[in-house]
């Protein structure tokens, strides 16, 4: 038992110290970085190209302490600090309704209690949502509606469908809010990724891709080649796959998250751009400011707008 004790308190003060990292304050607090998309024009911005700029996905839409995960107001905190991709969670209620939730209950990220499939939208719109730190905010729960809305000409949401929520009503959402350009279905199999495109043949969508078994059969699936971008999971690959992929046209997203504790202690954030040189377009990261801080390139200029007065 005392071996575990050691590796419980050990993994106790890993987590404590992950949320106790000082966070910097933008360098502009008014600007935001926004991605601003002609009609139409998802496929190209996806493509992959050689002088592709390197991205980041926000994910759970870039929590911190006094933002909780899948806010609307998270996401354009994050934007201050520079652009990127929105990966939110996508929940269907007891009444059909639509709303951003990771979890299969309200307890840890609102002040409700109980299974959300069992909450209806009235319900869900009287609760306040929670941060990572167990503060109560002033912000809402909001409605895939909504964050769908808010995201077109600011941003992509890469959209995580949890179990149980009806795609078509997602693809309907997408639609209705004219955010085809500004959202990615999140797909965690072949079959899946095959069955969502036949439902909504012109979403893009993040396929997983592990090896050079999976080019083959995503080339062979049907799916829109250049509908497709390729996730190859949190663990870093051969460079030669990342380039095998390339040589498709797909863009590479790849997550850090269990990297991102670790630099979170050490600090060398450097390492975010050695991921990037090995192939990876996209970085999923819960450490999106220090990424930011990586990527910033002096050489490219940026269109940056201001919070009105």
């Amino acid at each position: 038992m005392r071996h575990l004790s050691v590796w419980l308190l050990s993994a106790c003060i890993l987590a404590m110290t992950v949320w106790a990292e000082p966070i910097p304050e933008p360098a502009e607090s008014d600007a935001r970085y926004y991605i601003e998309l002609p009609k139409g024009g998802a496929e190209a911005f996806f493509r992959y190209t050689p002088n592709r700029i390197p991205l980041i996905s926000h994910h759970r839409a870039g929590p911190v302490p006094g933002y909780p995960e899948n806010a609307i107001e998270t996401m354009d905190n994050a934007l201050r600090y520079g652009f990127g991709l929105m990966e939110v969670d996508v929940a269907e209620l007891k009444d059909g309704g639509l709303v951003l939730m990771h979890d299969d209950t309200l307890d840890r990220t609102t002040t409700g209690t109980g299974a959300i499939k069992d909450k209806t939208s009235a319900e869900i719109a009287r609760l306040k949502l929670v941060d990572n730190e167990g503060q109560v905010t002033d912000y809402t729960v909001p409605t895939l509606e909504a964050a769908l809305k808010w995201a077109r000409g600011k941003t992509i949401l890469t959209l995580d469908i949890k179990r149980g929520t009806d795609f078509k009503k997602v693809a309907d959402a997408v639609r209705a809010t004219g955010a085809e350009d500004y959202a990615v279905i999140i797909t965690y199999s072949l079959e899946q990724a095959t069955a969502f495109h036949q439902i909504a043949p012109e979403l893009m969508l993040t396929v997983s891709v592990y090896d050079e078994d999976g080019i083959d059969a995503l080339v062979q699936s049907g799916i829109n080649p250049l509908k497709i971008i390729a996730w190859t999971g949190t663990s870093l690959k051969e460079p030669a796959f990342y380039t095998a992929l390339h040589a498709k046209g797909w863009r590479v997203i790849s997550g850090t998250f269990s990297l991102d504790d670790k630099l979170a202690i050490s600090g060398d954030n450097g390492e975010y751009m050695a991921i990037y040189a090995s192939g990876v377009d996209v970085i999923a990261t819960d450490r999106f400011w220090a990424v930011q801080a990586q990527i910033r390139n002096p050489n490219l200029f940026y269109f940056v707008r201001r919070a009105a007065n």
